[in-house]
């Protein structure tokens, strides 16, 4: 039995899911569920934050309880969430999307010794866990293999214990004899090489971090000052709201986002839109870190484009392009917003024609290196716009993009049919996971045999090559994607390169090892490393390559 509580204020926008354990007392029977969901005030917060809460009912208590079993309720009750405002992202039957990503755990006195052997045994299924007044009492899955639940098939040479799984874990009000055994797990699992004092929520905390992944880290707050709402809200804003789980490979990588508020508030991003139809399509564009609009004359301007549910506000830290922009400084980044937060050919096509015009005129950048690059739908949407109006950009970039055919939410075809007659070239690098159902079902060849010809590369037939076509280079780690030039997943990386008559590479075919339908900042180097080389002069059906 579970007690589950659904905000009337989620619909487009991912839900986070709260699974709480209360202490044995508070979670024998659903009233008592419900009554603490209400001291708590976590019923109140996930209402004001558009998310879902759920707390195991346990009459037995939570000795009784394995620690599978907020991995079982999840996975039996995820998609059964119906949205309670009419509104809900479109394909999805009216259910709210409750993303692997953005699931969290919060514990108190028992429930957190509950929660926290939870934590031990499945630490790839939580963004962040917080225990209050207890930690884990049994470690005995932590040296068992992990069960790579976003990959379901691993490569052979995956090997990943849940020990070395990191977590971001919170403790508060265990003092620190107690905590040490449950600190000494945790920080050797997050690699942690730092400690500093800080504050979260308004509670003083010790954190001792990853500095090359501040998110991989532990909390310690022996002294917990507020309780109910304010208890809750802290734990919120302190860390739940920052820190997500990205599925982007077997385990998920735990990083900081920022939240809708830092977006479109703290400056980073300069927020502005344009209307096509009656609808508002808002747009953020970053600078590199300390240039200003004048030093970014002349730069090329860069699209990432969000997928199906993913928020700008969200998605503008997922792949990286920000980092490789503030190392590089050779780009303007701009994160477009779509209406019901999904993108559609027919109509949204014409908003990044209006979008380019006015950014390249503003901000005085190359209109003839605009690059359109995108995930998910966002990936269908690069594909889509690119090859309808392949003379808006100097090349594009779609990754994980499905091909489905048909029910209003992608072309028919995987590559528009005009595309040939235009007689223009488009440089093009795509990139899949090899776990990733959504781009699995259809063939690469669908998206190569019209690519191939109109970017006049010799299509020689290989049907042993994925795609069907001879390959005229391949890009790897060993020769490619190596540490000196950047790349610290390189080995993930796979790519399979062809060349104009000239010479010159045109097109990229990436496959993403131990990839589910995600995406890896690595995944922005390899595409700008490729896609950077080429710009369209103004009216130009040919672009030029620059090595």
């Amino acid at each position: 039995m579970v007690y589950t509580y659904t905000s009337t204020r989620a619909d487009y926008d991912p839900a986070k899911l709260f699974i709480v354990c209360p202490p044995s007392g508070q979670a024998a029977a659903e009233p008592e569920a419900a009554a603490f969901a209400e001291a708590s005030g976590w019923k109140a917060l996930t209402e004001w934050e558009g998310g879902i809460l759920m707390i195991p009912v346990v009459p037995d208590g939570w000795k009784a309880e394995t620690v599978d079993l907020p991995a079982k309720l999840y996975d039996s009750l995820r998609n059964s969430f119906a949205t309670r405002n009419g509104r809900s992202l479109f394909a999805r039957g009216g259910k709210l999307w409750c993303w692997e990503t953005m699931v969290y755990l919060v514990g108190y006195e028992d429930g957190a010794v509950f929660a926290g052997s939870c934590a031990v045994a499945h630490p790839n299924r939580f963004a962040a866990v917080t225990l209050v007044g207890g930690v884990p009492d049994d470690y005995t899955r932590a040296a068992q293999p992990s069960d790579h639940w976003m990959v379901r098939t691993v490569s052979s040479d995956y090997h990943k214990n849940n020990n070395e799984i990191a977590s971001c874990v919170w403790l508060l009000g265990t003092p620190d004899l107690q905590a040490r055994q449950a600190v000494a797990y945790f920080t050797a699992a997050a690699g942690t090489n730092a400690t500093e004092q800080t504050t979260l929520g308004g509670i003083a905390a010790k954190r001792l971090y990853n500095t090359n992944a501040p998110a991989q880290q532990v909390l310690l707050s022996e002294k917990v000052p507020v309780s109910g709402l304010a208890l809750t809200c802290a734990i919120y804003s302190g860390l739940f709201e920052h820190v997500i789980r990205w599925k982007d490979g077997p385990d998920g990588t735990l990083r900081f986002h920022p939240t809708r508020t830092e977006y479109y508030g703290d400056g980073e991003y300069q927020i502005s839109s344009v209307c096509i139809a009656t609808l508002d399509y808002p747009y953020g564009v970053r600078l590199p870190k300390g240039m200003t609009k004048a030093e970014a004359t002349g730069l090329p301007l860069v699209y990432s484009v969000h997928g199906r549910g993913e928020p700008a506000w969200m998605f503008c830290a997922k792949n990286g392009w920000d980092v490789l922009q503030d190392e590089t400084r050779d780009f303007v980044l701009v994160v477009p917003d779509s209406p019901g937060n999904i993108w559609q050919m027919e109509r949204d096509a014409d908003a990044f024609a209006a979008m380019t015009e006015k950014i390249c005129a503003e901000y005085a950048l190359d209109r003839s290196r605009v690059y359109l690059t995108g995930f998910s739908n966002g990936g269908s949407i690069t594909r889509e716009v690119g090859t309808t109006h392949p003379d808006w950009f100097a090349a594009i970039s779609p990754w994980n993009g499905p091909v489905l055919p048909g029910g209003g939410l992608m072309a028919d075809t995987a590559i528009a049919p005009t595309l040939a007659e235009s007689g223009c070239e488009l440089p093009y690098w795509v990139c899949v996971g090899d776990s990733d159902g959504a781009t699995a079902g259809r063939s690469m060849e669908e998206q190569l045999t019209p690519i191939l010809r109109v970017n006049g590369c010799p299509a020689v037939p290989d049907a042993a090559q994925d795609g069907g076509y001879r390959t005229d280079a391949l890009r790897t780690a060993e020769n490619y994607y190596t540490p000196e030039k950047g790349y610290t997943d390189g080995e993930r990386l796979c790519t399979r390169i062809y060349q104009a008559a000239d010479g010159t590479p045109r097109i990229g075919y990436t496959v993403m090892k131990n990839m589910p339908h995600g995406a890896i900042p690595d995944q922005s180097r390899a595409a700008w490393d490729f896609i950077r080389h080429f710009s369209r002069p103004q009216g130009s059906k040919a672009v030029v390559y620059k090595p």
